[in-house]
């Protein structure tokens, strides 16, 4: 008897001691899990913080005492019951055009071994063009308008030899006929909304591999080419700061001409040539000439008369582009843009709205207007008698008369300042720190004690 207690007593021990192993695993199992969300944790605080300029004091951030262009941040104590999390989150230039963030993730258990996580992410500017037409509301079209897309890097829209079926036309609208076609308009493209249905009258929503389209003016839509998804953030853009050549109240009159920038004047730092100016007005067989890259802040109203012209490059133009920020209403109805070659640039020849309120925007260009306007508050009125080469963002959107826009594939492409940063990259990092491999851990401030 006594040897059978023996052997049951071992056995029973082993059992017990592999039941606590067991468990003991399973503990360690959940947590590097547990490690590793909150790593992630780290990088969308480093991602918010970067897309809000929010890596400040007062949210817990503190600049890192090996770069005075890193910042770092700690937050410690998190109480997960059988053990405790902390999250480490660096920013490395966060000014540039591609900062980096990296997160750690620590479980301290007690009476066993840390665990920890890091993970690295890569970031680059948003693309604000990246679709044709973008509207927190309505997108209308009316009588016979159109919508396609085309490269320039292949040269000028040619309705044979250069277009395609890549532009979308989208709204943050949830609402029936956010994106409505009247009369015999057509998009060749996409139509994305925040979940309601186009409407449409006698107007076609397909592309090339659409079957069975029919001949116009008959009504089609290629359910295959409509999403009802579609949410996307349009902040605010204000003008740029800095030492500015005033202009006060710009006004070229009958015959005049005009050249920016004006001889003896000097770029910014950022090789830009930075004016204001209370208003802007171009009037009958007025010119105003964008002779270099220039930014042209108005906090008044902007008119380019019937008969002005706006013209962006040209003749003895040296890297010409412009970035017009417009705090009122813009009416325009001259327009050129000669930027580059083998087809102008849209993105050389910007239209900002900057109104936190309202403003209303108004293209009656007679002929074509190659360019891109980003004004999240205003209402755009493109009664074009010319078709229309770029991408446009705006409150609400409303293309009259026979406008023909057309999506420049090329601006796919095209980052710009001041719309925060997307993810390009992630890696959990496991090597050994120094160690010279593409994932070796990061031993710099904050992750110090880490490794």
């Amino acid at each position: 008897m006594l040897v059978l207690a023996a052997v049951t007593a071992v056995v029973t021990a082993n059992l017990l001691f592999r039941a606590a192993q067991e468990a003991k695993l399973a503990t360690r199992s959940l947590f590097q899990a547990v490690a590793l969300n909150l790593a992630e944790a780290g990088i969308e605080e480093g991602l918010f913080a970067l897309n809000t300029s929010g890596y400040t004091s007062a949210n817990g951030w503190s600049v890192a005492t090996d770069s005075s262009t890193s910042y770092v941040k700690t937050i410690s104590g998190i109480n997960l019951t059988q053990a405790t999390g902390n999250i480490y989150v660096r920013i490395d230039a966060p000014f540039g055009v591609s900062p980096v963030v990296i997160a750690a993730g620590e479980i301290v258990i007690p009476q066993q071994p840390r665990i920890v996580k890091q993970v690295r992410i890569g970031t680059a500017r948003r693309r604000p063009w990246s679709n044709g037409m973008v509207a927190k509301n309505d997108v209308t079209f009316s009588i016979a308008s159109s919508v396609d897309s085309y490269d320039s890097s292949l040269g000028t829209y040619n309705y044979a030899t250069n277009r395609s079926d890549r532009a979308t036309i989208a709204t943050n609208s949830a609402a029936v006929g956010a994106v409505e076609l009247t009369g015999a308009s057509s998009i060749y493209g996409y139509v994305a909304t925040g979940g309601g249905d186009p409407a449409i009258a006698l107007g076609r929503i397909y592309g090339a591999t659409s079957p069975a389209v029919p001949a116009a003016p008959a009504a089609y839509v290629d359910p295959t080419r409509v999403r009802r998804d579609f949410a996307t953030n349009l902040p605010n853009i204000a003008a740029p700061a800095g030492t500015a050549y005033s202009l006060g109240a710009l006004s070229v009159g009958l015959l005049g001409v005009t050249n920016l920038p004006r001889t003896g004047d000097l770029p910014g730092a950022n090789g830009r040539y930075l004016y204001t100016a209370s208003s802007l007005t171009v009037a009958l067989l007025g010119t105003l000439n964008i002779k270099g890259p220039v930014d042209l802040v108005v906090t008044g109203n902007t008119t380019v008369a019937l008969g002005g012209q706006l013209n962006v490059g040209g003749s003895g133009a040296v890297n010409p582009s412009l970035n017009l920020y417009a705090a009122g209403n813009v009416t325009l109805w001259g327009f050129s843009n000669a930027t580059s070659s083998p087809a102008p640039n849209p993105a050389k020849a910007t239209i900002w709205g900057t109104s936190t309120t309202s403003q209303t925007i108004t293209m009656s260009v007679l002929s074509a207007f190659t360019g891109t306007i980003y004004a999240p508050n205003a209402t755009l009125n493109l009664a074009l008698g010319g078709d229309i080469y770029g991408a446009v963002v705006a409150k609400d959107i409303n293309v009259s008369v026979f406008g023909q826009f057309h999506w420049d594939s090329q601006l796919l492409n095209v980052e710009a300042e001041g719309f925060g940063y997307r993810l390009t990259a992630w890696a959990e990092l496991t090597s050994a720190p120094g160690s010279g491999g593409a994932f070796a851990r990061d031993s710099r401030p904050p992750f110090s004690t880490l490794f």
